[in-house]
């Protein structure tokens, strides 16, 4: 009899099926807040054991630098291939729709040995949530989100008294520096302090949570409409230093780079984020007066190169 776990992430439900197999890691801090019980938009079946036999076609796209995996297109559906960070020996196949709304998974069976006295057999196929979500579940969803109006970023969201902060950064701008002096205020919930999403309905732009977390470990599934988009860097002071452009979003972005229809709605998508939002560039020192810095901003608005004091 099969099995199911459901998932909502951004917006965009995920169904998660398997039989003759047990999924390990669960339950699983980062994913229990992101559980649903409603439609799905991608559904995925896991098959355990050898890997699947098939011929390569044509390379899309090689991300073995960045995330160990290959793109590969296949008559009429795209194979993902992932690999082991520390062996680069290959661990799980995926046969995917050129939409990427549904693949069937083939994972590298694994020895699952109970702690205690159980009917699951000693050498029972196994299968990691984490392992498959990254990359495998970040690469379906970028592709979604492409074509949906919507894109992942480098960046920590917070719901401030339900105003929507992004504070976008890369690799030691600060990230999760400036969650730990957020997280202790009243009406502040941390959505994420490394991947976060941003989509647009009705006219209105929204701030997701993900299950991919930074060094402050926070991962939300909630949402709340998108109000301020800082690009974020440490300074010798609060200030902020000008208005911000797509050449500041450009290397934040999570790119469907294989897809180009998907490329150019998002690169539309984030031209219309950053003609509508208020999004600046801002330097902070690592004191807790970046938040009251912050907050007037979003009370009085500043002007470029203006100091709040």
């Amino acid at each position: 009899m099969d099995r199911e776990l459901k998932l909502q992430i951004g917006g965009i439900g995920i169904s998660i099926n398997w039989d003759g197999s047990k999924m390990t890691d669960w339950p699983h801090p980062h994913y229990q807040d992101f559980m649903y019980e409603g439609k799905t938009e991608v559904n995925l079946k896991i098959h355990c054991g050898n890997l699947p036999s098939y011929p390569q076609d044509k390379l899309i796209f090689d991300g073995e630098e960045t995330g160990c995996w290959k793109l590969y297109r296949k008559n009429s559906r795209y194979v993902i291939e992932t690999y082991d960070t520390l062996t680069h020996k290959k661990n799980k196949v995926c046969f995917v729709k050129p939409d990427f709304s549904s693949g069937d998974i083939y994972v590298d069976s694994q020895s699952y040995k109970p702690h205690q006295p159980s009917k699951i057999p000693s050498s029972y196929p196994v299968w990691s949530l984490p392992s498959l979500m990254q990359p495998l579940g970040q690469l379906l969803l970028i592709n979604i989100l492409a074509r949906g109006g919507g894109t992942m970023v480098h960046g920590l969201g917070i719901n401030d008294g339900g105003k929507g902060i992004a504070f976008v950064g890369g690799s030691g701008a600060g990230k999760s520096t400036l969650a730990g002096l957020w997280q202790d205020q009243e009406r502040v919930d941390i959505l994420s302090d490394e991947h976060i999403i941003i989509r647009k309905k009705n006219e209105q732009f929204w701030l997701y949570g993900t299950p991919w977390p930074g060094m402050a470990m926070a991962a939300s599934s909630k949402k709340v409409g998108l109000e301020k988009l800082f690009f974020i860097g440490h300074f010798s002071e609060n200030k902020i230093l000008g208005q911000a452009s797509l050449s500041d979003l450009f290397p934040l972005l999570f790119l469907p780079f294989w897809d180009e229809i998907g490329l150019s709605k998002t690169m539309q998508f984030c031209e219309d984020l950053l003609r509508r939002m208020d999004c600046r560039r801002l330097g902070f020192s690592k004191d807790k007066g970046i938040v009251r810095f912050v907050r007037e901003i979003n009370q009085k608005g500043v002007r470029r190169n203006e100091k709040v004091h």
